[in-house]
């Protein structure tokens, strides 16, 4: 599924973990990224931020059905990461659809 994103400005596009300004998402990622044990919460920050970008409008455009449910899915499987293992599932299923959050 090869889609466009839309600006980064726009209020329906996902936002990236890199532009976060909080100053908690990103060294999460890094750690994450990095294979590091997750420090608390890290996991909550993360769960967050892949459910923000997989909910964003921009993935529903023209796709066929089968496609559809398998968005449903990663939608629906987003809220029950619970682990670095469960996150790595998931971006592997992400990354199946063209979808790339990182």
């Amino acid at each position: 599924m090869e889609r466009t994103l839309l600006p980064p400005d726009h209020p329906q596009a996902p936002k990236y973990w890199m532009h976060e300004a909080g100053g908690k998402l990103v060294p999460a990622m890094k750690r994450y990224l990095d294979a590091y044990d997750p420090e608390p919460g890290d996991i909550l920050l993360i769960r967050a931020y892949l459910k923000q970008w997989i909910d964003s409008p921009v993935w529903d455009g023209d796709i066929g059905d089968e496609t559809r449910a398998d968005l449903a899915g990663l939608r629906a499987e987003v809220r029950e990461l619970r682990s670095s293992g469960d996150i790595t599932m998931w971006l592997d299923q992400a990354l199946g659809l063209g979808i790339d959050p990182l």
